[in-house]
C-alpha cells in the first residue's frame, strides 16, 4: 500500500454522531498528508494473584483524530462555496451569501463592521461587512431581512451613518464568519489505498499559514469517533475543483492603515474541543464539541520608525487595530481577510539576513456585543 494514494471524503451529519454514507460527491477535496490517529482507551486489569503475568485489557472509548492540510483556493465561481467550506463549518464558521450595493456619499460615517443597517423605504436590514468610509463606491453586507431598494437611505444602527443607495443588491461571493452555536459535525473517511478509516461526530480546529510567494495553506486537526476500519476501494468518478491556488503576493497588506512589509504570517483558530461521553454509543462517545476558542496570530514585519508605525506604543497601550489584506485577484479565486480588532501581545527583536524585524504576536479580539467577529474571510 502506498502512502501517496489516499483520498478524503467528508459530509455534514444530519444527526450529530450518526455516520453518513459517503459518496464521490463528498470527496472533491485535495488534501496533503492526511493522517488518522486512534487513541483507544485500554483498561488495565491487575487483580491480585500468585503471578506477575498481565491479563487481557479491556478496550473502552474510541476517540480518533484526523489531520491534514489543504490549499486556499476558490471554486472558480464567486457565489459557489468551495468544497472546503464544510470543513470550516465544522471548525466553527458560518457561511453567508455576501452582497454589495452601490452608495453615494456617507454622512456621519464610517459604517462599522458588524453593525446593522436599515433601509428607510424598504425596512430591509443587513449586517455590514468591513468598515465603510465616505468615498467608498459600494457597501458590503449580509442580508438579514427584506430587500434593499435603489434610491433609499440606509442608516447604521451603531454609527448612525447614512447613505443613499444607487443600485439593488447583488451577490458577490460568500462570507466565512465565526459562530458559537449550531456548529455542524462531520463524518469523514480516509481512504488509504484499499482501506477506509471512518470517523463520525467530528469537529476541529484550523490554522491559516501565509508565506510570501506561496499558496496559503489551511492546517486542520479534527477529533471524532472511530466508526470502522474496513477494506474499501477508492470512491470513483470524483470531480475535483480545477482552480489553482493564488500565491500570497500583491496582497495590499495593511495593519492600522500602515502597509507593513511581511514575509510570513499565521492565524490560529484555537478551538477548545471537548468529548461528549455517551454510554449508549458502542464507542462510548457521541461526538466532539467546540466549547470555546482563542484566536491568535503572528507576523514578522520589518521594523520602522515610531512615527510610521509604533509597534511598542501600540502594544503597551493595548491598542486595537484593523488588519486587512487580499489573496488572489481573479473572481471565484480571490479572498479578503479582515481583522477588525488585532491587539499586539508580544513584540520581539528578530534578525533576517541583517534586516531588523518586529516579530509580533497578536490576539484577534471580538466585540462585546454581538461577538463572533474576531475575523472574517470573504470569498470573492
Amino acid at each position: 500500500m502506498l502512502t501517496r494514494k489516499r483520498q478524503l471524503a467528508a459530509k455534514i451529519e444530519a444527526v450529530e454522531g450518526t455516520a453518513e454514507t459517503l459518496a464521490a460527491a463528498d470527496a472533491k477535496i485535495l488534501v496533503y498528508n492526511p493522517k488518522v490517529n486512534f487513541d483507544i482507551a485500554m483498561f488495565e486489569r491487575n487483580p491480585a494473584r500468585p503471578s506477575f503475568s498481565n491479563i487481557a485489557k479491556i478496550p473502552g472509548k474510541r476517540p480518533a483524530g484526523l489531520s491534514f492540510r489543504l490549499e486556499l483556493r476558490g471554486s472558480g465561481v464567486a457565489a459557489t462555496v468551495p468544497e472546503w467550506g464544510k470543513l470550516l463549518q465544522s471548525c466553527g464558521f458560518g457561511v453567508n451569501a455576501l452582497k454589495s450595493m452601490d452608495i453615494g456619499a456617507i454622512t456621519g460615517g464610517p459604517f462599522q463592521h458588524g453593525e446593522i443597517i436599515t433601509g428607510g423605504t424598504s425596512a430591509a436590514t443587513g449586517r455590514v461587512v468591513v468598515n465603510t468610509a465616505d468615498g467608498a463606491a459600494a457597501i458590503m453586507f449580509v442580508s438579514i431581512s427584506g430587500t434593499f431598494q435603489s434610491g433609499e437611505t440606509i442608516t447604521g444602527g451603531t454609527s448612525t451613518a447614512t447613505a443613499t443607495t444607487s443600485s439593488v443588491p447583488a451577490t458577490i461571493g460568500n462570507e466565512f464568519k465565526l459562530i458559537s452555536e449550531n456548529i455542524p459535525s462531520l463524518t469523514q473517511g480516509s481512504y488509504e489505498d484499499g482501506v477506509r478509516k471512518l470517523l463520525k461526530g467530528c469537529r476541529g480546529k484550523v490554522k491559516f499559514g501565509f508565506k510570501s510567494g506561496e499558496p496559503v495553506f489551511m492546517d486542520f486537526e479534527f477529533q471524532g469517533v472511530e466508526a470502522g476500519v474496513t477494506d474499501t476501494a477508492f470512491l470513483s468518478n470524483v470531480t475535483y475543483e480545477t482552480t489553482k491556488p493564488p500565491a500570497f503576493l500583491s496582497a495590499l497588506f495593511s495593519v492600522d492603515a500602515y502597509s507593513a512589509k511581511i514575509g510570513e504570517m499565521d492565524i490560529d483558530v484555537g478551538n477548545t474541543l471537548a468529548v461528549r461521553d455517551d454510554v449508549n454509543d458502542a464507542r462510548g462517545i457521541l461526538s466532539f464539541a467546540i466549547t470555546g476558542r482563542e484566536v491568535t496570530g503572528s507576523f514578522n514585519p520589518e521594523i520602522v520608525s515610531c512615527s510610521t508605525h509604533d509597534f511598542h506604543s501600540k502594544w503597551f497601550s493595548g491598542a486595537e487595530m484593523v488588519v486587512d489584506f487580499i489573496v488572489g485577484s481573479v473572481a471565484g479565486n480571490k479572498f479578503r481577510f479582515y481583522i477588525p480588532k488585532a491587539q499586539y501581545t508580544k513584540v520581539e527583536d528578530e534578525d533576517r539576513d541583517g534586516l531588523q524585524l518586529a516579530k509580533s504576536a497578536f490576539s484577534l479580539n471580538g466585540s462585546v456585543t454581538p461577538g463572533d467577529d474576531e475575523f472574517c474571510i470573504l470569498a470573492l
